[in-house]
């Protein structure tokens, strides 16, 4: 696909592979795009003085702003051609006691968000459309302190993997499955959250994303260590598992810590 005059949606915009991916897709002549995100924008350079780009601030875990999202982009734009579902976080913790609030506000924003989306616009949009959105590589490999967090992927992993099958004609779904990146992401997380191995940087991620959107590609994978980790365990059963005892003694390492500060 050809980026030039795209009109392009992007959520979760002020830091990490969404803004780097933004960083990147402004380059594009004619390209006009609207940056979505929870956090303000007023002094954020990036947004600033450019006809083409346009910021609005919406909660990407209710239905309605969803939709706001989408007719803003048909007003301002005239349609959608990139819908690039990113906004996400995650929690690193010991579940200790049930907390249905807590469970149900990731999950909305993780998974329900780009459900909806997907099949919001897959009803509504008038021209064929790419939607993008971020999975992670624990969609295939769940690390310790992630449950949740993990749990959400997977569900985007299983149902992009499906729903594909579903969509209008024209319309396609490209699915990125990025490694620890190297953002805000893990500061939102928790205290002083280590980091897995291996990580990249977001710019890196973005660049894959570029790629996977020229080339048409279903899934993209911007690690190529991480892709042999899993071919690796094909052959010799134990590598992913061995990884994830790692985390986890990194994982109770960083319990015990925390406890006794």
């Amino acid at each position: 696909m050809k980026i030039d005059s795209k009109r392009i949606v992007i959520t979760g915009t002020s830091s990490g592979i969404g803004r780097e991916t933004f960083l990147l897709l402004k380059e594009y002549k004619d390209a006009k795009i609207l940056c979505v995100d929870f956090n303000k924008a007023e002094d954020n350079e990036d947004f600033q003085e450019n006809i083409n780009i346009k910021f609005h601030r919406a909660d990407i875990s209710l239905p309605e702003s969803i939709e706001d999202i989408v007719r803003i982009a048909n007003d301002w734009m005239g349609g959608i051609d990139i819908f690039f579902a990113n906004a996400g976080f995650a929690y690193y913790e010991e579940i200790q006691k049930p907390n249905w609030e807590k469970i149900e506000k990731i999950f909305k924003t993780n998974v329900f968000s780009p459900f909806y989306t997907l099949t919001y616009l897959n009803h509504s949009s008038k021209n064929p459309f790419l939607f993008i959105v971020t999975a992670s590589a624990m969609s295939h490999l769940p690390i310790p302190g992630y449950s949740l967090y993990s749990s959400t992927k997977s569900a985007v992993h299983s149902f992009m993997n499906c729903f594909r099958y579903e969509l209008k004609k024209g319309n396609r779904l490209m699915v990125v499955y990025p490694i620890a990146t190297r953002s805000k992401f893990f500061d939102t997380a928790g205290n002083s959250v280590p980091i897995p191995f291996p990580s990249q940087s977001s710019k890196a991620v973005a660049k894959s994303i570029i790629h996977g959107i020229k080339w048409n590609r279903n899934s993209v994978y911007p690690s190529w260590i991480f892709s042999l980790m899993m071919v690796v365990d094909r052959f010799m059963i134990f590598p992913l598992k061995v990884y994830q005892m790692i985390e986890g003694f990194k994982f109770k390492k960083h319990n015990r810590n925390i406890k006794s500060i």
